[in-house]
């Protein structure tokens, strides 16, 4: 678990099983079963964007996160960012789009996520950007 304080309590969460597996997993007070799934960006395996996706047998295989107890989902979804750095050293960037690009910044969520980004400001050696409702998180190249 992260250091990091966050506005609520995260859900425990289930790492990858595999080094090679790069989907983390939790489920909410609701019994939703979230899935954080860092896919690698343009093939590169330094770079990763964030897929945030909702499982439910009820409707599409994934959807978007619309429900549940969204302080705690972000929380868990900030302490999952931490972990992954933590433990993917060659790591340099990771994207992740809150929402969809038609409205962008005029969702809850987008705004939500704008307040859960200030936590990054504690990553040693890492920056991180907004813009377009695009946030990146980026590490300087280590030699």
């Amino acid at each position: 678990m992260s250091q990091f304080k966050t506005f609520a309590t995260p859900y425990p969460f289930q790492r990858p099983a595999f080094i090679g597996i790069r989907e983390y997993s939790f489920t909410n007070s609701l019994g939703d079963e979230y899935s954080v799934q860092f896919v690698q960006k343009n093939n590169q395996i330094t770079n990763y964007i964030v897929d945030l996706s909702l499982r439910s047998e009820d409707r599409d295989e994934y959807q978007t996160m619309n429900t549940g107890d969204v302080y705690k989902v972000m929380a868990t979804v900030i302490d999952i960012l931490i972990d992954f750095i933590e433990h993917t050293t060659y790591c340099q960037s990771i994207e992740f789009v809150p929402v969809s690009e038609s409205n962008h910044l005029s969702n809850r969520r987008s705004v939500l996520f704008l307040r859960y980004v200030q936590f990054f400001k504690k990553l040693t050696g890492w920056n991180y950007t907004v813009i377009d409702g695009v946030f990146t998180l980026t590490r300087p190249n280590t030699k």
